[in-house]
């Protein structure tokens, strides 16, 4: 009996510890101050690394981003709906929360990749529609970070840093 708990606690340690995971995790930083862990914590990041439903981790999340007013911004857009349709034409509709989040859970939604469409729009009626294809990962911000530049096209946003409408 105590050879199989040992066998499961070192079981339990591979799987908690991936190295290269701990340390993006670590790289995020700490807490925003006077914001609790759940919906409106973490807005812009990568929220699969934690969210991915390993052991002893937060529930699983099949796609989450942020969605803010400007790329280069902090201000979440609340209410907009975002909408996802995978390749096999299933689809999703998320509403974002005060702090521009909005996530699906593997209950929720388990897209088949590539996710073909996505859009939001929000509650002024304004639309923006993504240019390409989620190939793998629903961790939006796995490539929407900022700055904008090279490696980004920078935070999902309903309007250019300018004020103006995107293409």
């Amino acid at each position: 009996m105590r050879s199989r708990v040992l066998a499961a606690l070192a079981l339990v340690s591979l799987v908690a510890c991936d190295p290269v995971n701990s340390g993006a995790i670590d790289a995020l930083g700490g807490e925003t101050p006077g914001v609790r862990q759940g919906p409106l914590h973490r807005p812009g990041q990568p929220c699969l690394l934690c969210h991915d439903g390993q052991i002893g981790d937060p529930p699983a999340f099949s796609v989450a981003g942020t969605v803010f007013e400007i790329p280069a911004g902090s201000i979440g857009v609340d209410s907009a709906t975002v909408s996802l349709v995978d390749s096999v034409n299933s689809r999703y509709f998320a509403i974002t929360n005060s702090a521009g989040n909005f996530y699906a859970t593997p209950a929720e939604w388990t897209p088949t990749f590539p996710i073909v469409s996505v859009s939001v729009v929000d509650s002024a009626g304004l639309k923006v529609s993504m240019q390409s294809q989620i190939g793998r990962d629903g961790a939006c911000a796995g490539c929407h970070f900022d700055p904008a530049g090279p490696a980004s096209p920078g935070h999902i946003s309903m309007m250019a840093d300018d004020g103006g409408v995107l293409p």
